[in-house]
């Protein structure tokens, strides 16, 4: 059994989410969270809360984390073919123009929303080398190696998948999305529970701007006005008293750029695709916010509601805490997800790849001793099958060149050296047969013309003894260059250059030459 821990890099609190596998399936172990201290470095701030999360969650065996922060920069690509090898070639030169760094200095991954006949349609994301590295330090000064780093948005696939039916869209052709209001980072994924994801992206916004608006209309210190968010801000009906009116109007204001943003996300899937989205999941801390989902519903007019966890998973995080737990819930499914429709996007690849560690082998090595010696034993068993196939064989050879060998010497011989010797002296049969052909001849001559010289041949005459060649080039270096290389074949004895005669342009020369064959008596080695 396998401990598999999906890590929320928040920027307000680290959530923790620890699934143990099984061959049946999976258990919820445990959910933590640690808050982040002060300061400006996220990731200084994470490394020094990781040991507080681990020492609540236990050791693991597997990490999955999705990027933190703005750093992710998503794309919508559309490729003319869906196969997978045509895509990974091409798909660089697709949204190198489209990025603001170099792509060398970037690493991105894709995963593929929907395919047909003409084509495929991805999302794809890319973050900065530096940036993805520093990540990875971060979390290697924990103790913690992550063998998937995903898209934020991207992870909320398997959650899609596992909606209850009163969460599911009434239309078959229906489209869900959900919408995590972290604390400086908004997440979007719109996509069909049976199909997966369509649209993804991330924008700035969230808790942290409704607790600076709170600040500013109350006057209060920003730990004052955090505490105020969390105890008594609402929106809508929620909202009580004169207070609660300032509190609404703040709120309202820090989210209005969210709004902004919003809109014209589920409009645009819904041009693209034109399927309707029936439904808005809210997820995150700030979707805690009472009354918000009301009010958004009132704003979008779509049916909205808090994202609900999958009831082995709910157990383990309590009710109150799900919309906070729903990304590291996301993270720890991902892990686990296998199949077609599993995602596929995760950053570790190239020289980020995942490497594994020395303990993981340490606790396999009995079942790699095990695999090695069954494999040792099918080797030496697929060794004596095939000498035994191969001594048939040369059975089966050696009585077909006694078959020749009798029809055109008069005699029985096995001996291929001796055989060979035999039919080509002189006084053979096979004397007079000639060394080359005509075809054979062509073929030396093409193979031997070197790509890069841009020569063209409009006459070829063949003979045995002989070759003329009628050829157009750039220049006489060409055809210099052109004579060194067929003198490479031992039967090309002389190569002789025609008359020389330039284009009515200038731009071309015209030559002529002949080739005399003749193949030495000795094989070539």
């Amino acid at each position: 059994m396998a401990r598999i821990l999906g890590l929320d890099l928040g920027s307000f609190s680290l959530k923790g989410l620890v699934l143990e596998t099984s061959l049946r399936g999976f258990t919820a172990r445990g959910y933590a969270e640690a808050p982040l201290g002060e300061g400006v470095d996220r990731l200084a701030r994470i490394a020094a809360a990781l040991p507080e999360l681990m020492s609540r969650l236990g050791p693991v065996d597997t990490v999955v984390v999705a990027l933190p922060g703005p750093s992710v920069v998503t794309h919508q690509v559309s490729m003319p073919f869906s196969d997978a090898k045509k895509i990974e070639a091409a798909l660089g030169f697709e949204i190198e123009s489209q990025l603001p760094f170099e792509l060398s200095d970037g690493v991105f991954d894709y995963q593929v929303a929907s395919a047909d006949e003409k084509g495929a349609q991805l999302v794809v994301g890319v973050v900065k080398k530096t940036e993805l590295q520093a990540l990875l330090d971060a979390l290697h000064t924990a103790k913690l190696e992550p063998r998937i780093v995903t898209h934020p948005a991207l992870s909320f696939q398997n959650l899609l998948a596992s909606l209850p039916a009163d969460h599911r869209p009434e239309n078959p052709d229906g489209a869900v999305a959900v919408v995590d209001l972290g604390h400086e980072r908004v997440s979007v994924a719109i996509g069909r529970p049976d199909v997966g994801i369509e649209t993804a992206r991330t924008f700035a916004g969230g808790g942290a701007a409704i607790t600076k608006a709170i600040a500013a209309a109350e006057g209060l210190q920003p730990r004052e006005a955090q505490g105020f968010k969390e105890l008594r801000a609402a929106v809508g009906p929620a909202s009580q008293g004169q207070e609660g009116e300032r509190g609404t109007l703040a709120v309202l204001k820090a989210l209005a750029p969210v709004l902004r943003e919003l809109r014209p996300t589920l409009k645009g899937y819904t041009a693209r695709t034109r399927r309707p989205i029936e439904r808005v999941l809210l997820c995150g801390g700030t979707a805690r916010l009472p009354g918000l989902a009301e009010q958004l519903q009132g704003d979008l007019g779509i049916a909205t509601s808090l994202l609900p966890l999958p009831a082995e998973l709910a157990e383990v995080v309590g009710a109150e805490r799900q919309a906070v737990a729903a990304q590291a819930a996301a993270l720890a499914l991902r892990a686990k997800a296998s199949g077609a429709k599993a995602p596929r996007f995760n950053l570790r690849r190239g020289e980020f790849a995942f490497k594994g560690d020395l303990d993981f082998v340490k606790d396999k090595a009995g079942q790699l001793v095990t695999f090695g010696a069954v494999l040792l034993v099918l080797m030496i068993a697929g060794g004596v099958v095939r000498n035994l196939v191969l001594e048939r064989r040369d059975k089966q050879l050696d009585a077909v060149l006694c078959d020749v060998t009798t029809k055109v010497l008069g005699s029985c011989e096995k001996d291929f050296t001796r055989a060979l010797n035999m039919m080509e002296g002189k006084e053979s049969p096979t004397a007079g047969l000639p060394k080359v052909s005509a075809v054979n001849l062509l073929a030396e001559l093409s193979s031997r013309i070197p790509p890069e010289l841009k020569v063209t041949m409009d006459q070829i005459v063949i003979d045995l003894d002989r070759i003329s060649v009628r050829c157009e080039a750039k220049s006489s270096k060409e055809m210099d260059d052109l004579i060194t290389a067929l003198k490479t074949y031992r039967c090309f004895k002389e190569v002789k250059p025609g008359k020389l005669e330039k284009s009515k342009d200038g731009s071309k020369v015209n030559f002529r030459l002949d080739v005399q064959v003749e193949c030495p008596s000795t094989p070539a080695s």
